[in-house]
């Protein structure tokens, strides 16, 4: 089995970075929190530490081997866990995670439903079973995924999140613009002053 991969990014295609190694070009499907941060590395030499699987009808003659690959050995280690939840396929799975590993170990282990149900493709029930069947099992991944703990937000900062997601922008990057926002201006308190101050940080 394939466990981790070293080599120099020459491409992404879809929800997939190409990794150049010895000659040989793989093609690793990753989540989609991490496209970004690959789309700007594109001639550097890079580490994933990868999953293989078999894509198909297990009855047929058709399978197709994957690889996924992750920045850490916590990220894998999370969507190891998410995957054993009913309904959570791996593409669906990679899809989902559009929000860096530790801010969703956290939202499971607080069970917070208003942000999963947030992902793509994840409804009320999915968001239920998720919490069900994986709280109590991430502290250490949300302590230890390479991020700083989730940022808290008051009500007014939610909205105004909700809003700029809406408009289209990633709730990962709005999350980081409200924060710089409240942070230079700590008497923001209504949502549309908020939204205001976060395109002035985006703009920067």
């Amino acid at each position: 089995m394939i466990c981790r991969l070293t080599g120099r990014v020459v491409g992404l295609q879809g929800d997939a970075v190409v990794l150049e190694l010895a000659g040989v070009a793989y093609e690793v499907m990753v989540p989609a929190a991490a496209a970004p941060d690959l789309a700007q590395r594109i001639g550097q030499e890079l580490t994933l530490y990868t999953v293989q699987y078999f894509e198909g009808n297990p009855a047929g003659a058709n399978l197709i081997p994957r690889l996924v690959g992750f920045p850490s050995p916590a990220d894998r280690e999370f969507f190891q866990l998410f995957t054993r939840v009913k309904g959570i396929s791996t593409r669906r799975a990679l899809r989902a995670m559009s929000l860096p590993t530790a801010q969703l170990a956290a939202a499971i282990e607080r069970g917070d439903v208003r942000l999963l149900t947030s992902l793509p493709e994840i409804g009320k029930k999915t968001a239920a079973q998720i919490i069900a069947d994986l709280r109590g099992e991430l502290p250490a991944i949300a302590a230890t995924a390479g991020v700083a703990a989730p940022l808290e937000f008051t009500t007014a900062q939610r909205l105004a999140i909700d809003i700029l997601v809406k408009w289209g922008d990633r709730r990962a990057d709005v999350q980081q613009w409200v924060a710089a926002a409240v942070e230079r201006d700590p008497t923001l308190s209504e949502p549309d002053a908020i939204v205001r101050a976060a395109y002035r940080v985006k703009g920067e």
